[in-house]
């Protein structure tokens, strides 16, 4: 059984997932699943996207307004996974592994939040 503490829900074509986004070196880790447990685990990731400054030096600084993964940017993964991948969250099957969605899912309008908001 997958450990829904500290997940989030949503649902898709009346089947509720639950999923965790987490932050790693370089990108953001998006693991979903159906909740009932049944269905393959999607994976993939994201880059932050967020904004650079030069530093004047030829080296730049991350000045954050990074993204936020929310419930649009997991309904547009599965919804791909879906329709591209032929998932189905009733049938047992291999984790499907999406790796970079950065320019698979739309995410322009995703949230963005700065350094100063997360902490």
């Amino acid at each position: 059984m997958r450990n829904h503490k500290g997940s989030r829900r949503i649902t898709v074509g009346g089947v509720e997932y639950r999923w965790r986004a987490t932050g790693d070196d370089g990108y953001i880790s998006i693991g979903i699943w159906p909740a009932n447990d049944n269905g393959p685990f999607i994976v993939g990731n994201l880059r932050y996207h967020e904004t650079w400054i030069d530093n004047g030096d030829g080296s730049r600084s991350s000045a954050g307004n990074q993204i936020v993964i929310t419930n649009r940017i997991i309904r547009r993964i599965i919804e791909h996974a879906i329709a591209v991948h032929g998932y189905d969250p009733l049938v047992r099957g291999k984790v499907l592994s999406l790796r970079p969605l950065d320019d698979i899912i739309q995410w322009g309008d995703a949230v963005h939040r700065t350094f100063e908001e997360i902490r």
